[in-house]
């Protein structure tokens, strides 16, 4: 179970990222629009921290996408 969260929470960081990358966004500029620190936001696009559904849906907003496209590959 543990093993499968970490795939999952490693999946959604790379596809936060991607997003990221492709809009030309830094991590201190997400930071701006979202209110969660670069270190949190590296940590989730690393994988290395879970996060809550609030979050999510700030990053969403932050990044300028619906909630629902993150969510594509689950």
């Amino acid at each position: 179970m543990e093993n499968e969260n970490n795939e999952i929470l490693a999946k959604l960081g790379q596809t936060i990222k991607q997003v990221r990358i492709n809009k030309k966004l830094t991590l201190l500029e997400l930071e701006v629009r979202t209110g969660i620190s670069e270190g949190g936001i590296s940590k989730i696009e690393n994988g290395k921290k879970n996060l809550a559904v609030t979050t999510l849906i700030k990053l969403a907003k932050g990044l300028e996408i619906p909630l629902s496209e993150l969510l594509l590959d689950f």
